[in-house]
């Protein structure tokens, strides 16, 4: 049973989030932090799940952090949205790298995001016992570093 008010283990952006640190653990090994978007919606959530070490960030970081530390996925946690009556959150890991444009090689003081994927975690609403249920996840991606 889900909620999304406490910020425990039973909250659907804490699931969300649990669901995508399993498809990378099981798909890229290799990887062992990821950083993710801080918001108010996980203000409490774990610095590591699984064998991954999770870093929150704030959007407004990341610019400084990519110069710094050379920072090359970013992954952003959505809002819950109601779709054919499922409730849906998406964990969607971004690849930072600076912007091409049409007239210069590379804009050098801004940043772009790009997504190849990401992972769905569903829910459905229970009526009678007043919580989201958990249908599972889906999706994927095919790099993370």
């Amino acid at each position: 049973m889900y909620n999304t008010e406490r910020q425990d283990s039973t909250n659907v952006y804490h699931k969300a989030l649990i669901e995508f640190c399993g498809y990378v653990e099981k798909y890229f090994p290799e990887v062992a932090e990821v950083t993710v978007e801080s918001t108010p919606m996980i203000t409490m959530f774990p610095q590591k799940m699984g064998n991954l070490k999770i870093e929150y960030l704030p959007r407004s970081e990341v610019k400084k952090e990519f110069k710094k530390k050379g920072l090359k996925y970013y992954c952003v946690i959505t809002p819950m949205l109601l779709k054919s009556g499922e409730f849906i959150v998406n964990v969607i890991p971004f690849r930072i790298d600076y912007q091409k444009n049409l007239w210069t090689k590379f804009k050098n003081n801004e940043i772009g995001y790009v997504s190849d994927g990401g992972i769905k975690s569903r829910f459905k609403y229970d009526c009678h016992q007043e919580n989201l249920t958990f249908l599972g996840s889906e999706g994927g991606f095919g790099r993370i570093e």
